[in-house]
């Protein structure tokens, strides 16, 4: 979910629209549900503290947002009001990356990694650590942490980026720096869902945004070229490309509205500066996909991903970027950076 292109020296207004949703009758008929309205007026913007952060999630529970903090390794709950407080504090957390509730079973995830810019350290250094982190969401009491490096040599670079969970609690979770898909069952045992060098490798940061589909099957972009990819559980060497009018060029996270709709949350890698939420919608169970709308953020932003809060759809932006581009920067304002949860689009039932 973030771009470390400058840190591994590989390379340093918006538009109202209307995406359909669709359900299927019994007679296998595809009819409009429903829709998603991507930026026009009225969009809120929740201003928080400096908590620069990565991850972005909603709590139906508690009706507040948790957002993972880049630099301090802790998972901080805001409200309405921008008013925060962590909910989650393990000095075993160095940088927080992707998070995910799973409120049936009263569990926070947390995907975790070492880039050597957090208030925390790890022990196998930076680029070289990645765990998942398992929480109680109610009290941020920890459960369960599961190192995920270990499954891989030694010599591998890894970036613990982003994660879905399944029905079943199973927990997915993307290598940025190795072209791998981690599943970690609920028990908490670990193993490498699929790997594919061929489709997941590339310069600087790889697979990213990632989303489970009730269809069975995983949803992921890969940053670095803008690929989307469908991964089936059941077999899931059988990767295929989703067909899209474009690709997404830094494409960092993903929301799945529904089973017919798609949010991918695109900032910027290297030279090339998307800066853009995009709503896609598909009818062919996500064999390709159509763009219905955009939100464009600022060219000083960086938008990493969101989060559905009673049908409207909110990006984090806070500046991480900064963290790796410009830390000596940041330090000099004494990291003040506020986070920003900026409502892109609504969902229209």
């Amino acid at each position: 979910m973030i771009d470390i292109s400058r840190f591994l020296a590989v390379s340093a207004a918006g538009l109202g629209a209307t995406v359909l949703a669709f359900v299927a009758h019994a007679e296998g008929v595809a009819q409009p549900a429903g829709a998603v309205r991507m930026a026009g007026e009225g969009m809120a913007a929740i201003r928080t503290g400096a908590i620069y952060p990565e991850g972005i999630e909603y709590n139906p529970a508690t009706g507040k947002f948790l957002l993972g903090a880049f630099r301090d390794g802790g998972v901080y709950e805001v409200d309405a009001e921008g008013g925060y407080k962590p909910l989650v504090t393990d000095e075993r957390l160095v940088t927080v990356l992707g998070i995910r509730v799973d409120v049936k079973r009263n569990r926070l995830l947390v995907a975790t990694s070492d880039l050597g810019v957090s208030t925390h350290r790890s022990m196998e250094g930076p680029t070289k650590f990645a765990a998942l982190g398992i929480y109680s969401l109610s009290t941020g009491a920890p459960l369960k942490f599961v190192n995920l490096g270990n499954l891989r040599p030694a010599a591998e670079s890894h970036l613990a980026n982003d994660l879905a969970i399944d029905n079943d609690g199973n927990a997915y979770v993307t290598d940025s720096l190795a072209p791998v898909i981690y599943r970690v069952d609920v028990d908490g045992n670990a193993s490498v869902l699929v790997e594919n060098k061929a489709l997941f490798s590339g310069e600087g940061v790889n697979l990213n945004g990632i989303v489970f589909h009730p269809g069975g099957y995983l949803i992921v972009v890969k940053k670095s070229d803008g690929s989307l990819f469908k991964v089936p559980l059941q077999d899931p060497t059988r990767i295929s490309t989703i067909q899209a009018p474009r690709k997404f060029v830094a494409g960092d996270g993903l929301v799945l509205v529904d089973s017919y709709n798609l949010i991918v949350i695109a900032n910027r890698v290297g030279a090339a500066v998307t800066n853009t939420a995009f709503a896609l919608s598909s009818t062919d169970d996500w064999n390709s996909a159509r763009i219905g709308g955009e939100f464009r953020f600022p060219a000083e932003d960086y938008p990493t991903t969101g989060a559905v809060k009673d049908d409207k759809i909110f990006v984090s932006t806070g500046g991480v970027n900064r963290l790796l581009t410009d830390l000596a920067a940041e330090k000099a304002a004494g990291f003040s950076r506020k986070a920003v949860l900026q409502q892109v689009g609504s969902v229209e039932r």
